[in-house]
């Protein structure tokens, strides 16, 4: 076993310090010798026996953590987080979990799934995996232990709201994710695509979902990004295929030295290339996503709405190692079809080792010659920002209240779909009585300030601590009031919240057709020929 670890890790060691070294094999050889005699002396002559395994991933973690937070390294029990990046598809319970102190809670389950069928409930605590704790563990960790071959068989012990500790034993399944969970059309004729992921089937998926809505008579096209991640490029170059029909470069990628690697142009026939479209994105829309949306932009083909997107402008391609493990490194930057590369975060480092000074931010122009820029994502052409949510349900969700409420309610949810649900009054007690039981409180932000503030009070003219006191009472008395004052903002995120824990991620896009804030924007943009005209003009 230790030979084998061994392997992996100068598989990898080599293969890093090669790059490091420049090609130089007597550099490589001379590190890995100075790494063995390391390792071999911490081994025998350490004061605590330190196991091989330890060793050596510490050592792979820190060299890895040199580079960028995309090259990663899988070993053979993580293997399945791979397969899920690139098909969507992993074995495992099909939940996902979140951590609240040091309890690991069920925080969603998906539909039909091992979980689901064996009575596992939102809301549940998982004590235990196979007989080995989950208390105080990170949510990686559990969901390692969670993920394992499809038909091999766990056993999970968890805490139930007013019932006792139960235990329940089943197989693990292939766990398969839609990249399209949802696709609609609204009553205007917009049309409404949800993309999840950029895995192997997604363009597959966004296709028959722009064949279905044209049939059903779309006049416009919605494709929504946000939260997307990423994925597979060829997937992204497919996409915007579908919406444009320039022979124009798509995305290029560049490697070592800034040398062009692969030009990638549209593929196969458009489907939608004339109709008005829009393409959302926020803050967690990056890699893949941002290259559909600066194709897009680029293109002049469609307005791109939301925030600004999260600036990952690099490549990665997964290789295998010895004895199952994979590795997912980092191989070029991509730029868009204007020769932009929106990268935000520079890890580029000079002949020293030490991180380069990022380059000033350029100005690069669209199609019709619209300015844009690199080095900062993608910023959108009309900025729309979500919801505001206030201080009380941001610290209600931190301290997963509005969990712990749903896991109580959810079993006689009284609801006829997502779209109409609301609730009562009778739900609203029930949500108090919770925050009751739990012992809400929270210091809100102005209290914090007013905390610092009062500190300085003595070395500050004009502002004594009894002002600050005072200040201090108002601001208590008014968040002591806020079930009261906020409640209409309280109820509307807990209406969404106990939507998404019913009905799932689809419940939630369906229901967002007609209440989602962006969607309702988008729908008013693209029905709107001037507005659409404006915001693609050359200004």
């Amino acid at each position: 076993m230790k030979n084998r670890i061994l392997l992996s890790f100068f598989a990898i060691g080599a293969a890093l310090l090669m790059s490091a070294s420049k090609g130089d094999p007597f550099e490589t050889s001379k590190q890995l010798e100075i790494f063995t005699n390391v390792l071999r002396e911490v081994q025998t002559q350490y004061v605590d026996d330190v196991a091989v395994e330890q060793a050596v991933g510490s050592a792979i973690r820190g060299m890895l953590k040199e580079l960028d937070p995309y090259t990663v390294y899988y070993p053979e029990d993580q293997i399945e987080d791979v397969r899920l990046l690139q098909t969507g598809a992993y074995g495992g319970i099909g939940c996902t979990i979140q951590r609240v102190d040091d309890e690991i809670f069920i925080s969603s389950l998906h539909p039909g799934g091992p979980a689901e069928k064996a009575g596992l409930q939102v809301g549940d605590i998982i004590r235990s995996i196979d007989n080995t704790s989950a208390s105080g563990k990170r949510v990686s960790d559990v969901s390692t232990l969670l993920k394992g071959t499809p038909g091999t068989e766990l056993t999970l012990e968890v805490d139930r709201y007013n019932t006792p500790t139960a235990s329940f034993t089943f197989n693990r399944e292939d766990i398969v994710q839609n990249p399209v969970p949802f696709y609609g059309l609204r009553e205007d004729g917009t049309g409404y695509i949800y993309l999840d992921a950029f895995t192997e089937r997604a363009s597959a998926e966004v296709g028959k979902a722009i064949k279905e809505l044209k049939q059903q008579g779309a006049k416009a096209m919605v494709l929504d990004l946000r939260g997307n991640g990423g994925g597979l490029l060829m997937e992204a170059v497919k996409i915007v295929s579908f919406f444009v029909t320039t022979s124009d470069t798509v995305v290029s990628t560049r490697g070592r030295g800034g040398k062009v690697q692969d030009v990638y142009r549209t593929q196969g026939r458009a489907l939608w290339p004339e109709g008005p479209l829009a393409v959302l994105i926020d803050g967690q829309s990056a890699s893949a996503s941002e290259i559909v949306a600066g194709a897009i932009q680029d293109f002049d083909r469609g307005v791109i709405l939301g925030e600004p997107s999260f600036g990952k402008g690099l490549v990665q391609q997964v290789h295998p190692l010895p004895f199952g493990a994979q590795m997912k490194v980092t191989v070029a930057k991509y730029y868009t079809p204007s020769g932009r590369c929106i990268q935000k975060v520079n890890y580029d480092r000079g002949e020293d080792g030490e991180r380069t000074k990022k380059a000033e931010i350029k100005e690069f122009k669209t199609l019709a010659g619209r300015p844009v820029v690199d080095g900062d994502g993608i910023t959108p052409d009309s900025i729309i920002k979500p919801p505001y949510y206030s201080e009380a349900i941001a610290a209600l969700n931190a301290k997963a209240l509005d969990l712990k409420f749903a896991s109580r309610v959810l079993a006689d949810l009284q609801a006829d779909g997502p779209m109409d649900f609301s609730m009562d009054d009778a739900l609203w007690n029930a949500f108090t009585e919770v925050l009751e039981q739990e012992g809400f409180e929270f210091t809100s932000i102005g209290e914090m300030q007013l905390e610092r503030l009062m500190e300085d009070a003595d070395e500050l003219d004009y502002i004594t601590k009894e002002d600050v006191a005072q200040w201090k009472s108002v601001i208590a008395e008014r968040r002591g009031k806020v079930l009261e004052t906020d409640r209409e903002a309280i109820q509307e995120y807990l209406e969404e919240f106990l939507v998404s824990k019913r009905y799932g991620n689809v419940g939630t896009l369906e229901r967002g057709l007609t209440k989602d804030e962006l969607v309702l924007a988008a729908a008013e943009i693209l029905q709107s020929d001037r507005t659409m005209q404006q915001l693609l003009s050359v200004k």
